[in-house]
């Protein structure tokens, strides 16, 4: 058979297609747009989801770099941050890794001539540059003995990325030895990076030695825990060995300190998979959604080219005739069809082009650049062949040799075959049942969506303004939580917050305004262990832990956060000393459930620890400080009194107006305060909120317009099918109705025929997608397949499906008897 195959063979039939579909435009232009919205559809998905792959990380042999993450079992394991101590001994004792290097990030204030910046800033340690395998363009990174705990402050050095020395200091090439002021500490520029790279965080515009991130004790403390650690597997080493390493390495430090590493681990993890997984999980959900359109758009071409076969069955029994084999018409029915799907995938290159930029909009890693590469073009090649063979295959099974004689008496009479009857049905069949599974998956989303609208943040978005002021002083080091709950009082700033509060109160259209170290959604909490008088022992593994905000007694009224029991703070209680505390009410239903928690006293540290007890004065609602939906095995949060002096404010502005037309009048307040904060964060509570459910309406938006293509395509493979049925039975329905029977009756059989199809697609559909709820059950929120929206998708699309059934039916009782008879 295959003997018969040759190149001229090929090129007469490319040549015959292209004729073909010039005759034939409407059907041409139906096919080409169905293919294009297809193919186009998983190429733009395929190269976004291959520059995750190809593309990979910006960084010397990626696929051996690994994050190191502690982790502590308490009730699940949850993923912790590491303490210097155990950061040291793991580097000294793994032989599975080259090297490790720690690192953290934090905002930090750039002074100058012009308004303070707030700078995204990485603390590393020295190997962190050779362990990813990056250079500087100028100057050097960090030596080893700059990055010494017991480094003086004054040595501090600096280096910056290639787009901060660009847009602050006009890429002066003298800018190595140059003095920069950050958090009111003078750092020394010793190099700039090359143009591209922002750091493992991906957001980085400067790097500082990590022996700077904290004071000794602190670097000292082992149970003080908060950064991770990079690091690169040696040559042969996987991850599995570099994790059972650690696992050892973390059961002997278990042992050998186990008041701070008692049920302590390490968590190993590829760095692509922590920066790329989120996003590669939602390709895949895009992928198969797609997927499914290009099967739903082939099945409709296969059926158009069945029906092209079906009139064009004298000219192959000819062929057939004249000495044509089996193999022969074969590669002419695929040849036809793959030029079909090649002209397509160039209408879907097109597609794609304008696809991917979208798709980028939602990406969390700005280093990807997926584009139309040579890697992209021979996928959209292969799945162009891949649909052209299928649907070439579906017209040649209904017209192979051995049937010849059956189909042209079939001919005669002016009617299909079963066979081709049957194959035609099951591919609607196949289209209703994936376009089925479609629509249920974007109706749970929408649902998905709705209900994170409606989630209660456990305060007030609406007119609520939020912005932050950072402060300059002499010490970038951060004070940690416990030794602010223990009563020492930071470096005094520039300004005081009572005193800003107040002019932040005299602008007009202000409502009420209130103070904090972190608002809801900022990310900028932080977290301690606590412990509630009277309620045992604690242990590490069943120790509480809350999440810590310094307020003024107004925050609560600025966010309208309702408290459920007690006061919120005097202005008496405004000190060091931290008589009172307002907890969140889980605080309240783990230790006090049915009892009045009012004057309880829990305290930060240990039982036994130095701290001072504080009398819970309030009890608050539930704040989703974390996110919407927040988890809800979340910790607590516990608020303390806010110190006027503070070099790290936010503020929570109430309007009366909209809170975009006070940002300015805002800012100009603060600035009268004092021109030397930087002032960040500046945004409409609002739209930090609906930013949490970002991805998810994204996803959303991409899955329904997924599903609206199915539904138009499935209908018009419906309305196709009924009509060629509704061709291939004109003499028929013309010798029924001449007969006498009732257009009623005409038309209950041709819709009869299509909702048999469309209900064994909705039964298949209907399975498929009860297993389609595991698969995206981590993009949906408070619905599951049983939810009403997903019968509502079905009972839209059993709707539209009889629609397009009834358009051919109607037509059908329309026909003259006369004429119909008179039809060949």
């Amino acid at each position: 058979m295959w003997a018969l195959l040759s190149f001229d063979h090929v090129r007469t039939d490319v040549r015959h297609a292209v004729r073909s579909l010039r005759r034939s435009p409407g059907f041409a232009i139906v096919a080409l747009l169905a293919l294009a919205i297809g193919i186009g559809g998983n190429t733009a998905i395929f190269s976004v989801i291959d520059a995750t792959r190809a593309q990979a990380l910006p960084y010397t042999d990626p696929e051996r770099l690994v994050g190191l993450f502690g982790n502590v079992e308490r009730g699940a394991v949850e993923r912790r941050g590491a303490s210097y101590p155990d950061f040291l001994d793991w580097r000294a004792q793994a032989t599975t890794l080259v090297d490790l290097a720690a690192y953290d990030s934090q905002l930090m204030t750039l002074a100058g001539t012009d308004e303070p910046d707030r700078i995204n800033t990485e603390f590393v340690s020295a190997p962190y540059f050779s362990i990813l395998g990056v250079s500087p363009a100028l100057g050097r990174t960090f030596r080893a003995d700059e990055d010494q705990v017991s480094k003086p402050a004054a040595a501090a050095v600096v280096v910056l990325s290639d787009g901060l020395w660009r847009r602050r200091f006009g890429a002066d090439p003298q800018i190595l030895g140059r003095a920069l002021t950050l958090n009111g500490q003078p750092f020394t520029v010793v190099g700039v990076m090359a143009p591209g790279f922002t750091g493992v965080t991906d957001t980085a515009q400067l790097w500082i030695p990590f022996a700077i991130y904290a004071p000794q004790p602190r670097m000292a403390d082992r149970g003080l825990r908060g950064f991770s650690v990079l690091g690169r597997l040696k040559p042969g080493a996987t991850v599995a060995a570099a994790q059972s390493e650690l696992d050892t390495i973390s059961a002997r430090l278990a042992r050998t300190y186990p008041k701070t590493n008692e049920k302590r681990g390490v968590e190993v993890s590829p760095l692509a998979t922590e920066l790329f997984g989120r996003l590669r999980q939602g390709l895949r959900l895009l992928m198969a959604a797609i997927a499914f359109v290009l099967l739903i758009a082939c099945a409709n071409v296969a059926n158009l080219l069945i029906a092209r076969s079906e009139v064009r069955r004298r000219e192959i029994a000819l062929r057939v005739a004249i000495g044509a084999g089996r193999g022969r018409l074969l590669q002419q029915l695929v040849t036809e069809s793959c030029v079909l799907t090649l002209l397509g995938a160039a209408g879907g290159l097109v597609l794609a082009e304008a696809t991917i930029g979208l798709l980028m909009t939602q990406s969390p890693v700005t280093f990807l650049t997926p584009g139309l590469d040579a890697r992209v073009a021979v996928f959209t090649i292969a799945v162009s062949l891949v649909c052209g063979i299928g649907v070439g295959l579906a017209p040649w099974w209904q017209t192979r040799v051995a049937d010849l004689s059956a189909r042209l008496r079939e001919s005669s009479r002016g009617s299909d075959g079963p066979r081709s009857q049957r194959l035609r049905n099951a591919l609607v069949i196949a289209e209703v049942s994936l376009a089925i599974v479609l629509l249920v998956g974007a109706s749970l989303m929408i649902q998905s969506v709705r209900n994170l609208s409606v989630v209660d943040p456990g305060f007030d978005p609406e007119s609520l303004l939020t912005v932050h002021v950072s402060v300059p002083r002499a010490s970038v080091s951060a004070a940690p939580a416990p030794a602010v709950v223990a009563g020492q009082t930071p470096p005094r700033p520039v300004i005081e917050g009572r005193a800003l509060l107040d002019r932040i109160r005299a602008v007009p259209g202000v409502v009420a305004a209130g103070l904090g170290s972190d608002i809801p959604l900022d990310g900028n909490a932080g977290a301690d262990f606590y412990v509630a008088e009277g309620q045992g022992v604690f242990t590490a593994e069943n120790r509480p832990r809350a999440y810590v905000h310094r307020v003024s007694p107004e925050f609560f009224d600025a966010l309208r956060i309702p408290l459920v029991a007690g006061r919120t703070f005097l202005d008496s209680e405004l000190t060091p000393s931290l008589p009172a505390v307002v907890v969140s009410k889980r605080v309240v239903d783990r230790f006090w459930p049915g009892q009045d928690p009012i004057g309880k006293r829990v305290k930060f540290g240990t039982i036994d620890s130095d701290v001072p007890w504080l009398s819970i004065v309030g009890v608050a609602s539930e704040v989703k400080y974390r996110g919407v939906p927040d988890n809800p095995t979340a910790d607590p949060d516990i608020y303390i009194p806010f110190l006027d002096r503070n070099n790290q404010i936010a503020l929570a502005i109430r309007t009366s107006v909209p809170p975009s037309a006070l940002i300015a009048p805002v800012r100009a307040a603060i600035r009268s305060a004092d021109a030397s904060v930087a002032i960040y964060g500046v945004s409409p509570m609002d739209e930090m909120v609906r930013s949490q459910t970002s991805r998810s309406r994204f996803l959303m938006w991409v899955m329904s317009v997924f599903a609206g293509i199915a539904l138009w395509l499935c209908a018009l493979g419906i309305y196709g099918v009924m009509s060629y049925v509704v061709t291939q039975r004109t003499r028929e329905i013309g010798i029924r109705l001449a007969l006498g029977a009732q257009p009623r009756e005409v038309l209950a059989g041709i819709v009869g025929g299509g909702a048999r199809l469309i209900i064994a697609g909705v039964l298949l559909g209907g399975l498929a997608s009860f297993a389609l709820q595991r698969v995206v059950s981590a993009q949906l929120f408070g619905v599951t397949i049983t939810h009403p929206a997903a019968a509502a998708a079905i009972v839209l699309f059993a709707l539209v499906g009889l629609a397009a059934c009834c358009v051919p039916g109607l037509r059908a009782t329309r026909l003259d008897p006369a004429r119909a008879l008179r039809q060949e």
